[in-house]
């Protein structure tokens, strides 16, 4: 594993929500390559060698993880218990938002229970974790809000109506923010990935929509993606577009809004 060195976020205490998931063990191995200290979360522990399974580390880099907490984001109390947890560990100066989940399918082939954890897990979760972090950064007067979203936040995605709306919405919420902490000293940086090699590609299909097949020339490798958005991070930036098709698309929503319209593809 090639692994740039993030200079500002050594010694950081770092928490990654959905952190075993294929970005998150990413983020872990790049941030713990760094300096930065880490506190692990989703929902069950994993023994931490697998970390190194993908590549290589330096030594003792065990040391440099402080805890994990189990933890279901989906359930009312989930995000205040893993805050609460944090607290116990240690003080926490950067927060990845990354935990995820994903179905494919047409709307009305999407159960009900599948839409509200979705809208749970990749929006409100998110949210509330940011107003319960958020007080404890502005009183130390320094702290950095990471959201993973996708350029499903930025185009309309068929077949993935309730990931897209909300991709879209943590989107607008992470702007909103950024707006208002410009100058409080609390960054926010918002990274809008392509489809990269992680399970998101298997995601559950569900109903009788047929899914094309992607080329894997559009298929963003994981490292890639993440060493841009740790490099736009360690340099406080707002928007990263990691990866050609990520940038290209978000262009052509800009010059060309009909690209973000529910569009159906062909083979649909």
């Amino acid at each position: 594993m090639r692994s740039d060195r993030f200079p500002r976020l050594a010694g950081k205490v770092v928490l990654i929500t959905g952190a075993w998931g294929g970005l998150g063990r990413t983020f872990a191995r790049h941030l713990l390559a760094s300096g930065a200290r880490l506190i692990l979360s989703d929902l069950a522990e994993r023994p931490l060698p697998e970390l190194a399974d993908d590549g290589a580390l330096p030594a003792g880099w065990e040391r440099g993880v402080l805890g994990q907490v189990a933890a279901d984001l989906n359930v009312p109390d989930g995000p205040r218990q893993l805050f609460e947890a944090c607290r116990g560990i240690a003080p926490v100066d950067v927060v990845i938002h990354n935990a995820g989940t994903a179905f494919i399918g047409h709307y009305q082939d999407i159960p009900v229970d599948k839409m509200h954890l979705q809208m749970r897990v990749l929006l409100t979760a998110p949210m509330e974790l940011t107003h319960l972090f958020l007080p404890g950064f502005l009183a130390r007067g320094h702290g950095h809000f990471v959201f993973v979203d996708s350029v499903a936040g930025f185009v309309a995605t068929p077949l993935g109506t309730t990931y897209s709306a909300a991709k879209f919405g943590l989107r607008g919420f992470a702007m909103a923010l950024a707006g208002e902490l410009r100058k409080r000293a609390v960054d926010v940086t918002i990274v809008y990935p392509f489809f990269t090699r992680t399970a998101i590609l298997k995601s559950p299909k569900l109903g009788d929509a047929k899914v094309p097949v992607m080329p894997r020339i559009l298929i963003d490798d994981p490292d890639r993606v993440i060493r841009t958005a740790l490099r736009a991070v360690d340099r406080r930036r707002l928007h990263v577009w990691p990866g050609f098709y990520s940038k290209v698309l978000w262009q052509a929503v800009r010059f060309w809004p009909v690209v973000s319209s529910q569009m159906q593809p062909r083979s649909v």
